[in-house]
């Protein structure tokens, strides 16, 4: 499964008998993205969807997902979404804190940077990022230590970013260049920096990354399949706030897409070229056991809602 925001789609590839097989549903502006069990997450313009899917039958029948809970949050630009223990969080970019949507309100707010002094409705740092170890939110992405609306944009941003431990309350690596991300895989922290087109691993002792794989794009969405790590890939906009001279002096052809790579040895298994249908890929979730999923969605659902 892969959104792509740009593009306002959620699409899901296959291949159950050899041929790739591609379906895709309009949502507006669809980022974070989380699964477990039969529960799949979608974080959009100014909504947190939640499906629930019935397996497929023996008879062939397609899995299908079906929306269980809307639940309406505003313009808050949600970026990661996680399920953690029976919670869901998501990286409130605009409130500059990690939150759980509530049935009752915009969002509750679980924790929030320690350099961050108030709340406050303007991107201070751009958080963006929740990685999930022992079942607890665990580690945050942001693009700049920084308390001050829009402050992040001031800074030179590809080596700016950090990465805060949010147990600890306290950063535990600087100088990233755009970092979105952190999972916890094998033992290990594993980050996209995404501005340089690279998936590292992060020591969280030293704050030091190495890097695993370098990559045709603008790295961001990351989940592993044993040995595999999916990672989301798109091409970069010049003189964007997301343009990176860094990754355009590294690779004239940045892809948008997914790529397969081997976790242990950084080697590149495959790829998924998006030729057209989106540019831009935000995050990537890999849900086994679906073929042929389908959604009992209609994109005027979310807009009555909101």
């Amino acid at each position: 499964a892969v959104t792509t925001y740009n593009a306002g789609k959620l699409a899901l590839f296959s291949a159950p008998r050899g041929q790739l097989q591609t379906r895709a549903w309009k949502f507006p502006r669809p980022m974070g993205l989380a699964a477990r069990g039969n529960a799949l997450a979608i974080a959009a313009r100014q909504h947190i969807a939640l499906f629930r899917s019935s397996p497929a039958s023996e008879s062939g029948a397609a899995t299908t997902y079906a929306l269980d809970q809307l639940f309406e949050t505003g313009r808050l630009n949600a970026h990661d979404l996680a399920f953690a223990g029976d919670r869901l969080y998501f990286a409130n970019t605009r409130y500059n804190c990690l939150a759980r949507p509530s049935d009752r309100v915009r969002f509750l707010r679980s924790w929030q940077p320690p350099f961050i002094s108030r709340m406050i409705g303007k991107d201070c740092c751009h958080l963006n990022g929740v990685g999930v170890q022992n079942r607890r939110p665990a580690m945050m992405t942001a693009f700049a230590e920084i308390d001050r609306p829009r402050g992040w944009r001031e800074l030179d941003r590809f080596q700016s970013g950090v990465v805060i431990d949010v147990r600890r309350n306290a950063i535990v690596a600087r100088g990233l260049n755009m970092p979105h991300s952190p999972r916890w895989h094998a033992g290990r922290w594993w980050i996209c920096e995404s501005g340089a087109g690279v998936v590292a691993t992060l020591d969280p002792t030293s704050g030091t990354c190495d890097e695993v794989a370098a990559l045709p794009g603008f790295t961001r969405g990351l989940c592993f399949v044993g040995a595999a790590a999916l990672v989301g890939t798109s091409r970069i906009r010049p003189e964007h706030i997301l343009d990176s001279p860094p990754l355009r002096g590294r690779s004239h052809s940045a892809r948008a897409g997914v790529s397969l790579v081997d976790a242990s040895t950084g080697s590149p298994r495959g790829a998924l070229e998006f030729r057209q249908g989106g540019s831009e890929v935000f995050e990537v979730a890999f849900l086994p056991g679906v073929t042929d999923g389908d959604f009992a969605y209609r994109a005027d659902q979310c807009r009555k809602a909101t």
